[in-house]
C-alpha cells in the first residue's frame, strides 16, 4: 500500500522537504494563505540558519573529513523539528526504539494506518545514494516513508527526488541501525491544534529572533564566529588544525575541495547555502508581519546567496580542467537523483571515481597554486563572515522593533 503521494517539486533541504510534503499530504494549510507552508516558511519556522565548519582527522580515515552545516541545529535534525512542530502546533510525536525489530513493526503499523513517517537514517546505506562505503557511519538523513509491499518487503521513500524511491525493507531497517544514536528514531503526524492566524505570526517573529541569536553567538564555535575561525585556518601554518599543514602536499586536500562546492553548490541547499531559500522566508515574513523593514534583510541574505556560490566554485575552479569535469559529473549524478534515474546516478558515480583518483594520485596544483587557492578563499569566508554578521544584527534590529 502506498499512502498518497503529494505532487509537488522534489523538494531542497532534507528535513523541510519531508515536513513540508507530509503536511501536503495531511492538508495542514497555511492559516494566512490556506494554501500549503512553503519550504521556505518551514525553513525559518524551525529557526532558519546558521554555520558550521568541523574537519574531523580519524586515523581509522584515509583523509581528513570536512563538514559543513547551514541550517539551524545542523548537526541535529531532531532539535530542528521539534522547534518547527512544536511552532506549527502540530501533534506531532518522536519516538525511539529499543531495537531494529521493534522500530520496523511500529513503522508497518504506521503505514497500514496510512500515517506517513519522517524517519532517521544512515544516508551512505542507502543504495539508491550510491555512496562510498566510507561515508557510512557519520552521515545523519532524514527521509519519508510512504508505502510499504508487505508481498515483497519493500518500502516506498521520498527523499528528494520527483517521485519515491523503492528500497528493500531489511536494508532500510539496517540504514536506521548505523546510527546507534539516533535510536531508531521516527517522526508522525497526526494533525494540528490551535494554530491561528496569531499564532503563526508569533510563531514567526520567534523563530526570526532565534536564527539572529544563534548566528551572532560570541563563541568561535558557534555561528558566524565559525566562519571567521575557518578563514584563519585556511591559512596559518602555526596551528595544526591549519589546511596548509593539515593538507602538506595536498594530500587528502581534493575531497575536502569537493565537500565545499558540493556542500553548497548541490547537497540540499538550493545551491547557495540555503540563503537563498531563507530570503525566499523573510519575504514572506515581510508580508505576513506587515513589516516592510524585513524585505531590506531578505535582499542581504540573497547577496550572500551568491557569495556563498561564489566561494563553491571558488573551491574547484573551472580553469583547472579536472575540477571543471568533477563539477560537470557531479551535476549529472545531482540531476539524475531528482529523476530517480538510478542507472544514470550509477554511470555519473562511476565516472566521477576514475577522475577522482587521477586527481588524488595527481593532484593538478602545485605549492604555490595550492596557497594561491587558500588564500582566495580566505577571503572570500572573511567576507562572508562580514555580511553575514551585518545581515544577522540587522534582522535582531528589525524584530525588536
Amino acid at each position: 500500500m502506498i499512502i498518497e503521494f503529494p505532487e509537488s517539486p522534489p523538494g531542497i533541504h532534507p528535513p523541510t522537504a519531508a515536513i513540508h510534503k507530509l503536511l501536503r499530504s495531511k492538508q495542514i494549510r497555511n492559516p494566512l494563505t490556506d494554501e500549503p507552508f512553503s519550504e521556505a516558511l518551514l525553513l525559518g519556522i524551525g529557526g532558519g540558519l546558521d554555520t558550521g565548519v568541523i574537519l574531523f582527522q580519524f586515523s581509522h580515515l584515509p583523509n581528513p573529513m570536512l563538514v559543513l552545516g547551514f541550517r539551524n541545529q545542523w548537526n541535529n535534525t531532531r532539535a530542528f523539528l521539534e522547534k518547527t512542530v512544536n511552532r506549527l502546533r502540530l501533534q506531532a510525536m518522536f519516538r525511539e526504539y529499543e531495537s531494529s525489530k521493534t522500530a520496523q513493526s511500529d513503522l508497518q503499523v504506521s503505514l497500514k494506518a496510512g500515517e506517513p513517517a519522517i524517519v532517521w537514517v544512515d544516508k551512505a546505506c542507502l543504495p539508491y545514494q550510491d555512496l562510498p562505503e566510507s561515508r557510512q557511519g557519520y552521515t545523519n538523513h532524514t527521509v519519508t516513508v510512504y508505502g510499504r509491499d508487505g508481498r515483497l518487503w519493500r518500502l516506498f521513500v521520498d527523499d528528494l527526488a520527483e517521485g519515491l524511491w523503492e528500497i528493500r525493507e531489511k536494508t532500510f531497517t539496517a540504514a536506521r541501525a548505523n546510527l546507534s544514536q539516533n535510536n531508531f528514531l521516527m517522526l508522525t503526524v497526526d494533525g494540528v491544534s490551535g494554530l491561528s492566524v496569531r499564532a503563526l505570526r508569533q510563531a514567526i517573529t520567534e523563530s526570526i529572533r532565534d536564527c539572529a541569536a544563534q548566528l551572532t553567538q560570541p563563541i568561535r564555535t558557534l555561528g558566524i564566529s565559525t566562519l571567521e575561525n575557518w578563514a584563519e585556518m585556511l591559512t596559518t601554518r602555526s596551528d595544526r588544525q591549519g589546511w596548509p599543514q593539515v593538507f602538506s602536499q595536498q594530500a587528502g586536500l581534493y575531497p575536502a575541495l569537493r565537500v565545499v562546492y558540493e556542500s553548497i553548490r548541490l547537497d540540499g541547499t538550493e545551491g547557495f547555502a540555503l540563503r537563498k531559500t531563507y530570503s525566499d522566508f523573510l519575504h514572506e515574513a515581510a508580508g505576513y508581519l506587515g513589516n516592510p523593514a524585513l524585505n531590506a534583510v531578505a535582499g542581504q541574505y540573497l547577496q550572500l546567496s551568491n557569495h556563498w556560490a561564489n566561494l563553491a566554485e571558488s573551491a574547484l575552479p573551472s580553469a583547472v580542467a579536472e575540477f571543471d569535469e568533477v563539477k560537470s559529473l557531479l551535476s549529472q549524478r545531482y540531476e539524475a537523483y531528482r529523476k530517480n534515474d538510478a542507472k544514470a546516478v550509477q554511470k555519473a558515480v562511476q565516472a566521477l571515481g576514475k577522475l577522482e583518483s587521477r586527481i588524488n594520485k595527481t593532484f593538478p596544483l602545485d605549492d604555490t597554486d595550492t596557497g594561491q587557492l587558500f588564500e582566495r578563499l580566505a577571503s572570500q569566508v572573511k567576507l562572508i563572515a562580514e555580511l553575514e554578521t551585518s545581515a544577522a544584527l540587522r534582522l535582531l534590529d528589525v524584530v525588536r522593533r
